[in-house]
């Protein structure tokens, strides 16, 4: 198991004064699945590094249908930071798939801190989710169910063998029968080259 040093290096932050200040505010979690991280009506006040384990991100309609918006595994970090950003609470629910190891640190450390590798840090962070979501906004925009699948192949395989199809549909913006069959022409085509 990684140290919280090591964790927090792989993030940019390798100050040993900056994690010296900071890992008396970490708390390591092991959450069952189906645990709620954050709910949608919250204000988000944590955000986490995923030491094992697969979290999910989802929207719930006033219907009751969930859609998710994204997924994680590990050694990434969690949280809603347009919530803590925007001092507003969060639209979606995190909640974790699998049983799952991580470490909460306060959002609070970025405004106690004024680190420059914590700026760093939250600017990477800012970049990789807009420009997963753009792409993701993309290919929900112009593309067909067919080609949503094959996005998914090309730029998340993993979820397929930890995500239930049924929530991988959700995520593709698609009915799970079609995810279904879909899926299995796909296959029969690759097994057919």
């Amino acid at each position: 198991m990684a140290s919280l040093a090591e964790i927090l290096a792989a993030h940019g932050i390798d100050d040993p004064q900056l994690v010296e200040r900071i890992a008396p505010r970490a708390q390591w979690q092991d959450c069952p699945a189906g645990t709620s991280l954050l709910r949608a009506g919250e204000r988000a006040r944590h955000f986490h590094v995923i030491l094992s384990g697969l979290v999910r991100y989802y929207y719930l309609a006033p219907d009751g249908k969930q859609w998710n918006k994204a997924f994680f595994r590990e050694g990434q970090l969690v949280g809603s930071l347009s919530s803590f950003l925007l001092d507003e609470p969060c639209r979606y629910s995190i909640e974790t798939l699998e049983p799952t190891r991580l470490i909460s640190l306060p959002l609070q450390i970025h405004r106690d801190e004024a680190h420059p590798q914590l700026a760093a840090m939250l600017e990477g962070i800012i970049r990789r989710i807009m420009l997963r979501n753009e792409a993701r906004e993309a290919m929900l925009l112009t593309c067909n169910h067919e080609a949503r699948y094959r996005w998914l192949l090309e730029r998340e395989s993993w979820l397929l063998a930890r995500v239930p199809q049924y929530q991988l549909a959700s995520y593709l913006s698609m009915e799970p029968v079609s995810f279904s069959r879909i899926k299995r022409r796909v296959e029969a085509e690759a097994a057919g080259s």
